[in-house]
């Protein structure tokens, strides 16, 4: 019994020792990078934060090692966690510094850890006592993140108090050409840009359904079906690429591909660009436009991604709060939008709610699994354009703005509920089971983003309204 007891002893001293001695200091400590001039007081508070109690993990480049790093076991958890952390949230010198700023992606992840007091995780102040945030630590990160979104030019629009919001309100109007605007939209709704004349982009972005077409998978030529759901063209050029998987850098390089495709338009752009010419308000509109390059593939997808830009649907009731009409919302709106904050906002931020990141479909649970049925090869997302197997099944965060008029859900078109999508995400991105009532709160948030086209709510929109 006596020689059990010294056994256990010397095992909880062992156990005890790697803390002890990352508490006394023989982990070493990174010499502090100073900020710059232009910095606040606030970031300055933040960056010495981070750089007290983040680095280890999320900037290995300067990485404070312990001396038990080398060790067999130790070296590969350590190596795994700080690959899947600085993965999720970089940090780096110019970071650090100010040199460097802070994008809105890298606020909305920091906020949603802080907020929700995941970061540092449990495992790793097992071993690192001191290492937790304190009360006042969070409120100055949080306060700072709040700070710098007030200084965005997304957040121009908003009241005073709500400046610092993970989500903005969108513009009441976007300056653009408009003789190419209109241009866009002819050439938008033209079915000579599909192979037999019978399909255009409104075909898949019908602007009186919510800038989709409210079908699990497009319906291209001859009937043919996709292989992917339809995102909605409204609101895209908040995206920092297009389609699920991002092929496309932007709108006009997005314009080009489905008249190419065989499964969708079927055309070719030659052919396209020759039964253009043979309409005289084309040729005079593209002379008039474009005098130097004239009616060409470049010119009319440079038409059609204009006409796109000018598809920002503002002034929904959501943006009317966020102006300052707090009257607008009920309660329930107001608690869903407290309850998407805290879940969902880390991925779904910026004007459109989204758009903005490339996010794996299933963090905590296998959404595929789930969902059953055979993978697809859109299912890799990601991956297809990238070919690196840690993009498998990452998509592009979908934009919320009109969710309710977007359905059906996800990238492959399998939940038309939004209620039931709402629960799905819970679960297989968060690994949380939201309650009936939490459900329903967000879903009722949710649908105060729909928003206005050319002076009508979309729910009342019209074809002949876009005309």
């Amino acid at each position: 019994m006596k020689n059990f007891s010294l056994l256990l002893l010397l095992l909880l001293a062992i156990i005890l020792f790697f803390p002890v001695s990352n508490l006394i200091g023989l982990q070493g400590k990174n010499e502090l990078i100073p900020t710059g001039m232009n910095g606040s007081d606030s970031f300055r508070k933040v960056s010495q934060i981070m750089q007290n109690k983040c680095v280890d993990c999320h900037a290995p480049g300067m990485l404070r090692k312990p001396f038990y790093a080398v060790l067999p076991i130790a070296k590969q958890l350590m190596e795994k966690d700080m690959a899947q952390a600085s993965a999720r949230l970089s940090l780096s010198k110019e970071l650090f510094s100010g040199e460097a700023a802070f994008t809105p992606l890298l606020l909305a992840r920091l906020e949603h850890v802080v907020g929700n007091d995941s970061m540092p995780p449990a495992l790793y102040l097992t071993m690192h006592w001191t290492d937790s945030l304190s009360v006042d630590e969070k409120k100055t990160i949080l306060a700072w993140i709040a700070e710098e979104r007030a200084k965005s030019a997304w957040s121009k629009e908003a009241a005073t108090s709500f400046k610092g919001e993970p989500v903005q309100a969108l513009p009441l109007t976007v300056e653009l050409d408009m003789d190419k605007v209109n241009l866009g939209n002819k050439l938008f709704h033209e079915r000579l840009l599909s192979g037999d004349d019978s399909l255009n982009c409104a075909s898949c972005h019908d602007l009186a359904r919510g800038g989709t077409d409210q079908a699990k998978v497009a319906t291209g030529i001859r009937g043919q079906q996709g292989p992917i759901n339809s995102p909605t063209v409204y609101n895209a050029m908040y995206n920092i690429a297009q389609f699920w998987d991002g092929r496309a850098k932007d709108l006009q390089e997005q314009a080009a591909g489905p008249v190419a495709n065989p499964i969708e338009m079927g055309a070719q752009w030659d052919e396209v660009v020759e039964k253009l010419k043979h309409v005289a308000d084309y040729q005079a509109a593209f002379a008039k436009l474009y005098p130097e390059q004239g009616l060409s593939k470049t010119t009319v997808t440079d038409a059609i991604a204009v006409f796109e830009q000018s598809l920002v649907t503002g002034n929904s009731r959501f943006d009317q709060y966020l102006r300052g009409n707090t009257a607008i919302l009920s309660s329930d709106e107001i608690q869903g939008y407290e309850l998407f904050k805290t879940n969902c906002a880390s991925c779904h931020f910026g004007p459109a709610l989204g758009g903005l990141s490339y996010e794996k479909m299933g963090v905590k649970r296998d959404y595929f699994k789930l969902r059953g049925g055979e993978l697809t090869e859109a299912d890799n997302g990601r991956f297809n354009v990238t070919k690196r197997e840690q993009d498998r099944h990452f998509f592009k965060v979908p934009v919320l703005r009109n969710i309710d008029l977007t359905y059906p859900y996800f990238h492959d078109g399998s939940v038309i509920s939004l209620a039931d999508a709402v629960r799905i995400m819970g679960e297989v991105q968060l690994g949380k089971t939201f309650s009936q009532d939490e459900t329903a709160k967000m879903v009722a948030f949710l649908g105060t983003l729909t928003g206005e086209y050319k002076g009508k709510l979309l729910t009342h929109l019209t074809t002949a309204d876009l005309q």
